[in-house]
């Protein structure tokens, strides 16, 4: 199944702009090998947390609970003096708009298994330096 893409798109130079920009106003706060440039996220894991909230309508048709999924930037503990990368612990965002942080219920269970997933790998450890978005 072929479908086209339908949400808008930017010219390269506004979003070098953007990123140029970004890294700028963060350079004055941390230093500048700390900065992220972007993090990866593999498609195949979006794809599993995606068909986890397919459900089969009552005329068969497949429907997806989700709207999104949500990326939050995160340093891990090990990470306190920031001296490695940052990443994102990526949520399952409901259509509502809401995170789903846990898997069954509302969280009320000290173990509750949660649908807070670290897969994500940071830039500039995984990047691509040829991207014009990749500002040295």
């Amino acid at each position: 199944m072929n479908s086209k893409v339908s949400v808008p798109t930017i010219p390269v130079d506004e979003a070098v702009d953007r990123v140029t920009r970004f890294r700028d106003q963060l350079i004055v706060q941390v230093p500048e090998s700390n900065i992220p440039r972007a993090v990866f996220i593999p498609i195949s894991d979006l794809l599993a947390i995606i068909n986890s909230y397919n459900v089969v309508g009552a005329d068969g048709a497949d429907i997806n609970k989700l709207s999104g999924v949500r990326a939050y930037f995160a340093v891990k503990e090990t990470d306190v003096d920031l001296p490695d990368d940052i990443t994102a612990v990526i949520v399952p965002v409901d259509r509502a708009g809401n995170d789903i942080i846990y898997q069954n219920g509302n969280g009320n269970g000290g173990d509750e298994k949660t649908e807070i997933y670290d897969f994500t790998q940071p830039c500039p450890s995984v990047c691509d330096p040829s991207s014009p978005l990749y500002i040295p």
